[in-house]
């Protein structure tokens, strides 16, 4: 899957040590996992459940995102179930290594996994974001999500926000 900058495929065993960058770094989880860093458990349990969510065509799972000119690693995104007052959702979301925060490529990549959420048949979709994340929110209502409420998820207060793909990509 690309996008305009940026090429999203399925993680390899051999970008463990890019994705570890990111899931031990505190500015990185400062909004997600309750603002703690995982530790070398932690992170080889989550990398390896992204190839579990790879077997279920409801998701994407995470996906490395490369720029395509150069393909330098600049994050992770994808489309992710989760369960969110005891229903099950699809996520948008992304994690992005700081040198690359602020050029839009959150924005970029979210919109493209949205497309790619809608031409699966979806309609619903939601980002759930921590309510300091106001970066993360802004990208939220850039492409087309709006607040929807403030719940726990995880035993962390977040901020939901939703949008129906087939008003943002009709025809």
């Amino acid at each position: 899957m690309e996008s305009e900058r940026l090429r999203m495929r399925p993680f390899s065993e051999a970008d463990y040590p890019f994705y570890k960058t990111l899931v031990q770094n505190e500015l990185v989880m400062r909004y997600i996992n309750g603002g703690i860093a995982l530790d070398d458990a932690e992170a080889q349990i989550w990398f390896e459940r992204q190839f579990e969510r790879y077997e279920d065509e409801r998701q994407t799972g995470f996906l490395l995102l490369e720029k395509k000119e150069t393909r330098e690693a600049v994050g992770f995104a994808g489309l992710v179930l989760q369960e969110v007052d005891g229903v099950e959702e699809l996520e948008v979301g992304y994690w992005l290594t700081p040198i690359h925060w602020k050029v839009g490529y959150g924005r970029e990549a979210a919109n493209r996994l949205m497309q790619e959420a809608f031409e699966r048949g979806n309609d619903r979709l939601i980002s759930i974001i921590h309510p300091e994340n106001t970066s993360s929110q802004n990208v939220a209502r850039a492409n087309g999500l709006q607040w929807e409420k403030e719940t726990v998820f995880k035993g962390v207060p977040v901020v939901i926000y939703s949008c129906r793909l087939s008003r943002l990509f009709r025809g």
